[in-house]
């Protein structure tokens, strides 16, 4: 596993607090089969089975029972036989391999998805969950994918971002019932978006900045259909912005464009998808 980037809170995990702007290698795992980062901390899941998390650890998003930030990995508490992680703002979620969750940090909005608004600073099981695939999480929300297509999010809802056509948030995972045959998810700061077997997109919540594709800046708390694209394989979600890869090869992005993040070649955010430039 190599990283680079931020070190404040030791995310990189090479035992240091100092940015790194070319990769170094985190040299105390191996066998790395899973990644993901948190909003200040990252997770690995080995081939063991076994979870390693590192950095900012004030809400026990860590796993390890301590509220101990950390430069270098620890082995996540209580969790053997994990195939998917995903670090989310003070929180992580972790994929078992019977399809059952575990999750562990913050929970003030429910986002761990245990029924409870408790810290915990160990892996509980996340309620109700028994065919789990695939997991994301970037906010304060989560976003789970089933063996059997259907989608179910938990936590913050403010935005609408659970999906489920309110604004009420939930402390225990819920069906984002209007959708069937999701083939890939993704979890946004306070939107979410998904990728049917039909090579449709869709998306929900926060939508200031067009970052549902919709043509539109409205909030939505159900899903809507990405304008006009098809042929998606899968999705992926940044801050306020989002991108499909279709199954020609090529990218589409959409949403806040002020840095350049869409890929277009401007720094116009875009409220329906455009061609990534370049790609492939």
């Amino acid at each position: 596993l190599w990283t680079w980037g931020y070190n404040g809170y030791g995310q990189l995990g090479d035992g240091t607090k100092t940015n790194r702007s070319t990769p170094v290698e985190v040299t105390s795992l191996a066998n790395v089969v899973a990644i993901d980062g948190g909003y200040r901390h990252s997770l690995a899941v080995l081939d063991d089975g076994s979870v390693w998390a590192w950095g900012d650890n004030g809400y026990g998003q860590l796993g390890d029972g301590t509220y101990t930030a950390r430069t270098s990995p620890v082995e996540v508490s209580g969790v053997s036989n994990a195939v998917m992680v995903a670090g989310g703002y003070y929180h992580s979620e972790v994929v078992l391999d019977d399809g059952t969750m575990a999750a562990f940090g913050w929970n003030a909005y429910g986002q761990l998805g245990d029924g409870t608004t408790d810290i915990r600073t160990t892996a509980v099981a996340v309620s109700g969950v028994s065919n789990a695939i695939a997991v994301s999480a970037y906010g304060m929300s989560t976003l789970a994918l089933m063996d059997d297509g259907s989608l179910w999010a938990w936590g913050d809802n403010d935005y609408g971002q659970l999906g489920d056509g309110t604004l009420t948030r939930s402390s225990s995972p819920v069906e984002v019932t209007s959708l069937v045959g999701v083939q890939s998810i993704a979890a946004g700061s306070h939107h979410g978006y998904a990728s049917l077997d039909d090579g449709t997109a869709w998306a929900w919540g926060y939508n200031a900045d067009g970052n549902l594709g919709d043509g539109s800046t409205t909030l939505r708390d159900a899903p809507v259909q990405v304008t006009g694209l098809t042929g998606a394989v899968s999705v992926a979600a940044g801050l306020r912005h989002a991108f499909a890869l279709l199954d020609d090869g090529t990218l589409a992005g959409w949403g806040l464009n002020s840095s350049g993040q869409v890929g277009d070649g401007t720094t116009t955010s875009r409220s329906t998808y455009v061609a990534v430039t370049g790609v492939p």
